[in-house]
């Protein structure tokens, strides 16, 4: 048969595998797209900097080569910037507890030249957004080495790449914003997005991130309480010092170490005389019950094929297989991994050609036992007249799956038992001259 291999490269999830696909850069950064969240704790916000200014959390997303920074967001039309600061463990910038103003001629708060501009954070910080909610204008800021500004563009709701400067290539960064002030960020998700390549600011998949959001004045750096992570009881003021905050000022005033390593790290199908091989390498998990293995042949209905025990916590690579014996013409893969907690992602689709079956063939179903759906897969060699039909423990009929001439092929058909008290139930193939039953049970 012949041998066809795809490889797919996911992304990771921070202390857990991720097969989150890759965030959407529109401006609206929906915590369903992106791996870590940090929500803003704070019930204090919007203290002098109008009512509809709030921040509502920092989320990330990775894959090892690219980084995605998502900050529900909205600042009132009256200039005030919204602030992130980055630090990364392979990157060398100002250290925590100095002075971070290192830019010139951007008109924002990173500007050295503003009368005020002695704020300080509590970690390192390597490189600095300013984001112009008005008018959409985001500039960037190197601290370390020699110090570097530049202006990546003006944003909005369509993705915008960045044109080359002195701090980074071009097309390294991609970005949206959608700054909705009479919205509920905290339902709406809307605000700033951005995407960086890893190595165009230095760090790579080996390391780590530390983040911090704020609302910043418009025309001298006067910072508010509102701010991801931490708390403030007011304004933080013109000189901010994060590192020794005064009393009513909580912190740490970042994320934390956010890990960027990849987990999972190739996931491959490829066609054999046994049927289709599925594999996948990990490279660390945590708290990793298994992975169900699905197929579809539309991308829209997934049937689940079995389940693969994952190796819990651990920091060493893992390999597994799934050979599906069923399947046939143009199918499609995906992986649902599985946390012991009940969380569970989605791995990205991978597309094969199995042929045609061999032989005729009845799988077991699956889950087993059920509540209250069930898928159930079976193989045809030839075309022919196909019964599928479900039997109480009586023998009396309680279901026709399947009546109609089908093509040879692999099929997986639903049964939904909703309408079914809890036992044991029958299903029987009749294709032809072949025949074959198996026993599945419904507990409720």
């Amino acid at each position: 048969m012949r041998q066809a291999v795809l490889t797919l490269l996911c992304a990771l999830l921070s202390g857990a595998i991720s097969l989150l696909a890759q965030p959407t850069i529109d401006g609206t950064a929906t915590p369903a797209e992106y791996q870590v969240s940090v929500p803003n704790t704070n019930p204090i916000s919007n203290n002098g900097f109008g009512p509809q200014s709030d921040i509502g959390a920092i989320r990330t997303w990775t894959d090892g080569t690219d980084l995605y920074i998502g900050v529900p967001a909205k600042v009132e039309a009256n200039g005030n910037q919204l602030a992130i600061w980055m630090g990364f463990s392979e990157v060398a910038g100002r250290p925590a507890g100095t002075r971070l103003s290192c830019a010139s001629g951007t008109g924002t708060y990173l500007d050295s030249t503003w009368t005020d501009n002695n704020y300080r954070a509590d970690f390192e910080v390597d490189y600095m957004l300013s984001v112009n909610t008005q008018s959409g204008a985001v500039w960037i800021a190197k601290t370390g080495g020699v110090p570097a500004s530049q202006n990546l563009g003006t944003a909005s709701t369509t993705p915008t790449n960045n044109t080359a400067g002195s701090v980074l290539p071009a097309d390294a960064a991609t970005f949206a914003l959608n700054n909705q002030t009479g919205s509920d960020i905290r339902t709406t998700n809307t605000g700033f997005e951005i995407r960086f390549t890893l190595g165009a600011l230095g760090a790579s998949a080996a390391g780590d991130v530390r983040l911090f959001a704020i609302i910043v004045g418009a025309n001298n750096p006067f910072f508010s309480n509102v701010l991801v992570p931490g708390t403030a009881g007011g304004n933080l003021g013109f000189n901010p010092n994060l590192a020794s905050p005064p009393t009513g000022y909580t912190g740490p005033f970042n994320t934390g170490p956010i890990a960027l390593p990849v987990e999972l790290t190739s996931f491959t199908a490829q066609t054999t005389s046994e049927g289709v091989r599925l594999s996948w390498t990990t490279a660390s998990e945590l708290n990793n019950s298994g992975f169900e293995v699905q197929r579809s042949t539309n991308q829209t209905n997934w049937a689940t094929l079995g389940f693969v025990r994952g190796a819990g916590t651990t920091t060493e690579a893992q390999s597994y297989s799934f050979v599906d014996a069923s399947a046939s013409g143009r199918v499609f893969y995906r992986l649902k991994q599985v946390d012991f907690d009940g969380q569970f992602k989605y791995s990205n689709i991978i597309e094969v050609n199995a042929g045609v079956p061999k032989t005729f063939a009845l799988e077991q179903n699956y889950p087993n036992p059920f509540n209250p759906s069930t898928a159930i897969s079976y193989q045809l060699p030839v075309a022919g007249n196909v019964s599928l039909k479900v039997f109480d423990m009586l023998g009396k009929e309680v279901a026709t799956l399947v009546n109609a001439r089908q093509e040879a092929g692999a099929y997986t058909v639903n049964f939904n038992a909703n309408n079914l008290s809890s036992g044991v139930y029958f299903y029987r193939l009749q294709a032809g001259n072949f025949v074959q039953t198996r026993k599945m049970m419904l507990v409720k």
